[in-house]
């Protein structure tokens, strides 16, 4: 197919145009993407943009064109409407999602929100966290970070750590070795702690565990210390910050 060089090169100058103009008339949340609802209509955009930029004739280049504004407008009707109307926020922009209470992960709503154990312990790493028994409050937010508020004990400790430096001899200091997620046992890492699986499944069977499988997460630092959470536990009801 023969590209019409100079009706491409103009088609993309007014659509890079055409684009500023409405970003900016969205506002900057939209440069941000601070939500799903954003996200998606930056995604919409972009689309609807290369098909003007993909366009053969001046006819699919204004269609697009006008499909490019409508988009925005309505875009922005929604922004106005949510403004207004609290039900609607929730169902365009979702709503934070506690996952971590008094360090116990609800695995409810872990479910809900298809975050597995091993995607919120790298979450929690992420902030500087090894261990979600330090958390009071972990609560995934709808654009999809994670804030944390740690235990008043965890914040002690780090205001010490902090006046004092790190000592690494205490009890509970340093990284969590995960030897078990989701009733797998992880051997390489299992290996690399110099300790073997009866003496994970003895310890897993002093909470409560009758076996492996029956492990949620399991994790021991060096000094031994370990976190075990059982699939069995009974769940703990949902927490909304919004109720």
């Amino acid at each position: 197919m023969h590209v019409h060089w100079l009706f491409l090169t103009i088609s993309t100058i007014l659509t890079f145009a055409l684009l500023l103009v409405l970003v900016r008339w969205i506002g900057s949340t939209q440069l941000t993407q601070l939500t799903f609802f954003n996200w998606v209509a930056g995604a919409s955009m972009g689309n609807i943009a290369a098909n003007m930029i993909d366009a053969d004739n001046t006819s699919d280049f204004f269609a697009n064109s006008y499909a490019l504004i409508v988009f925005t407008a309505s875009t922005i009707v929604a922004a106005f409407v949510a403004l207004k109307s609290r039900r609607f926020r929730r169902v365009t922009n979702g709503e934070p999602i506690v996952l971590i209470h008094k360090g116990d992960i609800l695995r409810e709503n872990l479910r809900k929100t298809k975050i597995n154990v091993d995607v919120l312990m790298m979450m929690l790493r992420e902030k500087g966290y090894f261990a979600y028994s330090d958390i009071e409050f972990g609560i995934l937010e709808p654009t999809g970070n994670l804030s944390i508020l740690p235990t008043p004990e965890s914040q002690s400790a780090s205001k010490l750590d902090l006046a004092e430096g790190p000592d690494l001899s205490d009890k509970g200091q340093g990284p969590y070795v995960e030897l078990i997620v989701d009733g797998e046992l992880d051997r390489d890492k299992l290996s690399s702690t110099h300790r073997d699986e009866a003496w994970v499944a003895a310890r897993a069977k002093s909470y409560g565990a009758k076996g492996i499988e029956d492990v949620l997460y399991f994790a021991v630092n060096k000094e031994g210390e370990v976190i075990v959470d059982l699939k069995k536990d009974k769940e703990q009801g949902d927490i909304n910050l919004l109720n």
